[in-house]
C-alpha cells in the first residue's frame, strides 16, 4: 500500500537539503485502499487482527452498563476455541441459519497486546461476494465474539470511571463487519513492493508463537474506498536507503490532501447514518434525530454514534431481548446458554442458599414462570409461532424437541449435587473407596506381601517365589426414584413437587450410602458380614479371626490399647505384620462420645504417666447408627481396608435422567445411583461389643 507521508519542515535554504529519514516522516493520511497482501486467493485465507482489547461501552446483565476493556496477554485469553480448527467466521455475528457461517479460523495467536487469526472462506456462491470485497480491500473491518468468565473493576484516573476488565474470557468466532467497535480490528495488509515495510517485532516469552504466515499474491487493482475505522491503524518504519544524490523535498499535493480529506468526511457521514439506520426500529424518531445532529457537528465517528445511540436504548426503559453488543459481548441468544441460565434461576429459587455457577447469569429468569421459560426456549430454537397460552405452551413442552425436559433436568442436577457434594458421611472415614467398573460380580484381590528376599546365589539366578491371594465379592447395585412433572403442573405454572424433590434427594442420597454402609458393619450384632475366606465373620474371637474382645469392656485408654495391640499382632497372608498406617479411627456411637473423646484428646501433662498416649493418632468418630455400647478400632483404610464402597466409573454420586410418561403429557424425572458396599479383610480392624 501506498503511504502519504509529509516532507520534513524547515525553511527553504538555497542549498540542497538531505532527504528525509523514516524518523522525520510523520504520517498524516491513511493508507490508500488496495487489496490486502495477506490474501491468498487460491486457499481463499486471510490474516486479520481480531482484537487488541479496546475499551467500549457494553451491557452486563448483572453489572448493568459498563465501559468494558478486554486484556490481550495469554493468562487472560481462552484460546482453545479460536485454535480448535472448528471456530466459525461469521456474517456480522448472525447465528441464526447455515447461510451465516462464511468459513473457519484455521490459526490464532496473541502477540504483544494484539490477537491475530488466519480465516478461511468457503466457495460457495452465496459466500463469494463477502469474499470478493474482502479481497479487493473493500471490506476489511472485522469483530470477535466472546464469553467473559471474570472482570476485575479498575479505576480509571484520567477519566474517573471505573473500567471493568475482562481478565478471565474466551474468544469463540469471529465476523465479518462493516463497522467494528474495535477501530483496529481489520484485515492486515503489508506494503507492496517499494513502500515502506511493516515492522513485526519477535514475540515476547510469554507470548503465543508466530502462525505459518499465508502467501500473498501481487496487489489487485484499487477497489473503492472503505471507511477509515476499518482500515488497520499499523506503525511503520522506514530503512535509509543510500541517496545518489541531495534533493529538496517535494512539496506536498494540496489537492490531494483535500480530495482525501473531503472523502474521509463523507465516510464518518455515512457511518453515523448507517448507525442511525440500524436504530430506527428501536429508538423513536425524536430521540434519534438529535444525535445525529450532535454526531455530525461534533465530528463523532460512526461507532460513537451507536454508542450514543445504544445509551439512549438503555436510557428508555427495559433492555429489548437482544444482544447488546452483539459485535464483541458474549451471546445472549444461546439455547444452551439461556437453558443453563433457567436452571440456575429453578435452582436458587427453591434452594435457600445456593450459590449459582456463573455471575448473574440467572438473575433475569428469577421472577419467570415455566410458562414463560417453554416459550423463551421455543423462540431461541427459532420458533416463530410461540402461543402465549399456558395450556398450548404446556402441550408444546412434552414434544420430543422440546427442551423443556433438559431444563428439568439440569435443574435437578444442580440442585441434587448442590446437597450431595457437601455431604460427608462418616463411613467414609473408614471404609476404601473402590470403583466399579460394571454390574459383574467384582472381586477384590488381597494379596499377599511379595516373597522374602534371598541372597543372589554365586551363578547369578534369581530364585521364583510365589505371592498368595484371598478374595472376597462386592456387588454394584443400582437404586432409583422418580416423579412426575405433568401437563396441570406446567398449566397452573406449578413445580413445587418437582424442586422439593430435586433439593431434597441429594441429601437423602448421602444419608442412603451412610445408612447402607452401616447396616453392613452393624450386621449379626456388630460382627458384620461372613467372608469366603474363612466362613466367619469380619470379626469372631479365637484363631480363626482373634480380632474381638471376648467380653465387653468399657472405652478407655487402656481399652484402646489392648485392641491396637491385638491389631499389631494380626499378620498377613504371607505372615508379615501388617501395615496398620500413620492413624487409626475410633469408632463409638452417641453412647460413648464423652469417652471417645476423653481417651484421645491432647492433655497438657506435667508427668508421663498422666500424658494421652493416643492423642493425635487416634480420630474419633462419631455414629448415630452405631448402637449401644459398641466400638471400633479401625487402622487407616488405605493401609489395611476392612471395607470398601464405590461408584460406577464415571458416575459417581446420583444422576439425573428425564422421559417421556407413558399414555399421558408429562415427564418424569428419574435419580439413578449406582453404588456398592462390602467386606474384604479382618485384619486392620478391632471390635469390643462394650458393657
Amino acid at each position: 500500500m501506498t503511504d502519504i507521508i509529509e516532507p520534513g519542515g524547515g525553511d527553504p535554504a538555497p542549498e540542497p537539503a538531505a532527504a528525509p529519514t523514516a524518523a522525520d516522516v510523520p504520517l498524516v493520511a491513511q493508507r490508500a485502499i488496495t487489496a490486502p497482501a495477506t490474501v491468498d486467493r487460491a486457499a481463499r485465507t486471510v490474516e486479520v487482527v481480531w482484537s487488541t482489547g479496546a475499551r467500549a461501552r457494553n451491557f452486563v446483565p448483572a453489572l448493568g452498563l459498563i465501559t468494558e476493556e478486554l486484556e490481550m496477554s495469554p493468562s487472560a485469553v481462552r484460546m482453545e476455541a479460536l485454535r480448535s480448527g472448528r471456530a466459525p467466521v461469521l456474517d456480522t455475528h448472525r447465528r441464526g441459519g447455515a447461510r451465516d457461517v462464511l468459513g473457519r479460523v484455521t490459526a490464532a495467536r496473541l502477540e504483544r497486546g494484539r490477537g491475530y487469526a488466519t480465516l478461511q472462506f468457503s466457495a460457495a456462491a452465496d459466500v463469494e461476494p463477502v469474499w470478493q470485497r474482502i479481497a479487493d480491500g473493500t471490506l476489511r473491518a472485522v469483530s470477535v465474539g466472546y464469553r467473559v468468565h471474570r472482570y476485575e473493576p479498575r479505576p480509571d484516573a484520567a477519566t474517573g470511571e471505573t473500567v471493568h476488565r475482562a481478565v478471565d474470557w474466551e474468544p469463540f468466532e469471529i465476523s465479518v463487519v462493516p463497522v467494528p467497535v474495535d477501530r483496529d480490528a481489520a484485515v492486515r495488509g503489508e506494503a507492496p513492493q517499494g513502500a515502506p515495510a511493516i515492522a513485526i517485532e519477535p514475540a515476547l516469552p510469554d507470548e503465543d508463537p508466530p502462525m505459518p504466515e499465508t502467501t500473498p499474491e501481487a496487489p489487485a487493482t484499487p477497489a473503492p474506498s472503505a471507511p477509515p475505522t476499518a482500515i488497520q491503524e499499523t506503525a511503520v518504519t522506514t530503512s535509509p536507503a543510500p541517496v545518489p544524490e541531495p534533493t529538496r523535498a517535494a512539496p506536498p499535493d494540496l489537492d490531494a490532501v483535500r480530495a482525501e480529506a473531503s472523502r474521509a468526511e463523507r465516510e464518518r457521514i455515512a457511518g453515523i447514518d448507517a448507525a442511525v439506520e440500524a436504530a430506527r426500529a428501536l429508538l423513536p424518531v425524536d430521540r434519534i434525530t438529535p444525535i445525529r445532529a450532535e454526531a455530525i457537528a461534533q465530528g463523532w465517528t460512526g461507532d460513537q454514534a451507536r454508542r450514543a445511540l445504544f445509551d439512549a436504548l438503555v436510557a428508555q426503559g427495559p433492555r429489548p431481548s437482544i444482544p447488546a453488543r452483539p459485535e464483541t459481548g458474549p451471546s445472549h441468544d444461546d439455547p444452551a446458554q439461556i437453558l443453563d441460565a433457567m436452571a440456575e434461576a429453578l435452582a436458587a429459587r427453591a434452594m435457600p442458599g445456593y450459590q449459582p455457577q456463573g455471575a448473574g447469569r440467572h438473575a433475569e429468569f428469577m421472577g419467570w414462570r415455566p410458562s414463560d421459560m417453554i416459550g423463551e426456549l421455543l423462540r431461541a430454537r427459532g420458533e416463530r409461532a410461540v402461543p402465549r397460552n399456558p395450556t398450548l405452551l404446556a402441550e408444546r413442552a412434552f414434544h420430543t424437541s422440546s427442551d423443556f425436559p433438559l431444563l428439568l433436568a439440569a435443574a435437578a442436577n444442580k440442585m441434587l449435587l448442590a446437597a450431595y457434594q457437601p455431604a460427608q458421611p462418616t463411613y467414609r472415614q473408614i471404609f476404601l473407596r473402590r470403583d466399579f467398573r460394571d454390574f459383574k460380580p467384582h472381586r477384590h484381590l488381597r494379596i499377599g506381601d511379595f516373597p522374602t528376599l534371598l541372597p543372589l546365589a554365586e551363578n547369578g539366578e534369581i530364585q521364583v517365589g510365589t505371592m498368595s491371594e484371598s478374595q472376597e465379592i462386592v456387588l454394584l447395585q443400582t437404586f432409583a426414584r422418580r416423579i412426575r412433572v405433568t401437563r396441570p403442573m406446567l398449566v397452573n405454572d406449578d413445580l413445587g413437587a418437582f424442586t422439593d424433590f430435586a433439593a431434597a434427594i441429594g441429601r437423602r442420597v448421602a444419608e442412603f450410602e451412610n445408612a447402607t454402609a452401616y447396616q453392613l458393619v452393624n450386621s449379626a450384632n456388630g460382627e458384620g458380614p461372613t467372608l469366603t475366606t474363612g466362613s466367619a465373620p469380619v470379626f469372631a474371637t479365637g484363631a480363626a479371626r482373634a480380632n474381638k474382645a471376648s467380653t465387653g469392656t468399657v472405652l478407655d485408654t487402656s481399652t484402646i490399647g489392648a485392641g491396637r495391640t491385638a491389631i499389631m499382632k494380626q499378620r498377613t497372608l504371607d505372615g508379615l505384620p501388617i501395615s496398620m498406617g500413620q492413624t487409626m479411627r475410633l469408632l463409638v456411637g452417641p453412647n460413648l462420645e464423652l469417652a471417645a473423646r476423653q481417651a484421645t484428646v491432647v492433655v497438657q501433662a506435667s508427668e508421663i504417666g498422666k500424658a494421652n498416649v493416643f492423642a493425635g493418632f487416634v480420630q474419633p468418630v462419631i455414629e448415630p447408627l452405631i448402637a449401644a455400647n459398641r466400638w471400633y478400632l479401625f487402622s487407616d483404610p488405605v493401609a489395611a481396608p476392612v471395607y470398601v464402597y464405590g461408584y460406577l466409573n464415571g458416575a459417581e454420586g446420583p444422576q439425573v435422567t428425564t422421559g417421556p410418561v407413558q399414555g399421558a403429557d408429562g415427564v418424569e424425572v428419574s435419580v439413578i445411583f449406582d453404588f456398592g458396599v462390602g467386606a474384604i479383610d479382618w485384619r486392620g480392624a478391632w471390635f469390643n461389643p462394650g458393657t
